[in-house]
């Protein structure tokens, strides 16, 4: 009874009587648990869908991009017949990579509605465990850590809206446009160099001083060099430093610098662009133009990583997802160069610069 009442309480579900246990302590609202299971469903049927803000999308796909990039490192170290430890190194990291993976996908499976009866159906395990595994707050933090050991941000969903860059690949399946976690952009755009050179990652070592290990894994994304490590390693390759300054920076988490003299500006932009462009393995500007389907020409992409053109935003916003980068890191470096040239008393174009876009993109 309610105190001060004289009426007994009823049954949220039933209307039937309630005898409240007397002394304090939370009062019942239900005669018995099968009232209150039932009072359970219909607020589970009956609850609203989460607002479209906090609605989370697909996660697997960026996950599956970072084990197709660890597998390719792997077969590169075979066909460079690496030492036994690195071989294993690389394997063990493409092991945890597929561990998030399967519990992105997971993720992605229930959140397009499938019942813990399917998920757990597929992945040969009871609905109970596959709940304990896959939970969504073991997922969060299991994403978190992940991002964390890669010092790049969680993985989010995009949204349909602004679309992925594997919807970019054309159909020989060129994957130039996959985007990658900024750090193993950097990493990638290392080990094509040193591909490239023809040294071996014991001779990197020995000619940096620093363990096998280290540089391995360096190379493979799971440890970020230092600014003085990228430049020995740049120069050592036989590359320029600056070409790699912006992925430094993305994976580090910084910011472009301010305004520049106009042929900085666009010699940083130019540079930005061909550090992605090793990033992506050199892909050829007839591969580019397919992946990016047409927006960027071959024969634009190919004055643009000569540094001859500094494109419209568009076009070099195109080019830069073709090569697996993100827009947004390259167009503070692309509006420095406009307010440089438009500002300076001289209006003529840079030596060695035939063409400088000006459209904008909307908005």
């Amino acid at each position: 009874m309610k105190a001060g009442s004289s009426h007994p309480d009823r049954c949220a579900v039933c209307s039937d009587p309630i005898v409240q246990n007397a002394g304090v302590g939370r009062r019942r609202r239900y005669c018995g648990t099968a009232c209150r299971r039932r009072a359970q469903r219909h607020r589970q049927a009956h609850r609203p869908p989460a607002p479209a803000a906090e609605q989370q999308g697909p996660l697997g796909r960026a996950v599956a991009t970072e084990v197709n990039r660890l597998a390719r490192q792997l077969l590169d170290s075979e066909l460079r017949a690496e030492e036994l430890g690195t071989l294993l190194e690389r394997a063990e990291a493409i092991r945890r990579e597929l561990e998030i993976y399967t519990a992105a996908a997971v993720q992605d499976a229930r959140y397009r509605g499938e019942k813990w009866e399917s998920v757990a159906k597929a992945a040969h395990v009871a609905p109970e465990t596959a709940r304990a595994r896959w939970g969504p707050e073991r997922v969060a933090r299991m994403m978190l850590l992940h991002a964390n050991d890669k010092r790049a941000a969680p993985v989010r969903w995009r949204g349909p809206q602004q679309g992925t860059s594997s919807d970019r690949q054309d159909a020989a399946g060129d994957d130039t446009s996959e985007v990658s976690f900024p750090a193993g952009q950097l990493a990638s755009a290392l080990a094509h160099l040193q591909v490239n050179s023809g040294m071996t990652i014991r001779e990197v070592a020995e000619f940096t001083m620093l363990s096998p290990s280290f540089i391995s894994r360096v190379l493979s994304g799971d440890r970020l060099p230092t600014w003085d490590l990228v430049c020995t390693l740049a120069e050592r390759f036989g590359s320029d430093p600056a070409e790699l300054r912006v992925l430094f920076e993305a994976a580090h988490g910084m910011t472009a610098q301010g305004r520049r003299p106009a042929t900085a500006a666009i010699a940083q932009l130019h540079a930005a662009v061909r550090g992605l462009y090793w990033a992506a393995k050199s892909p050829s500007p007839e591969r580019i133009e397919r992946a990016s389907k047409g927006t960027v020409t071959a024969g634009e992409a190919r004055r643009v990583l000569t540094g001859h053109d500094v494109p419209d935003w568009d076009v070099l916003a195109a080019l830069v997802h073709a090569l697996g980068g993100r827009p947004f890191d390259i167009k503070p470096l692309w509006e420095a160069v406009h307010y440089s040239f438009l500002m300076c008393d001289d209006p003529r174009l840079p030596e060695g610069v035939s063409h400088i876009g000006t459209k904008s993109a909307a908005g």
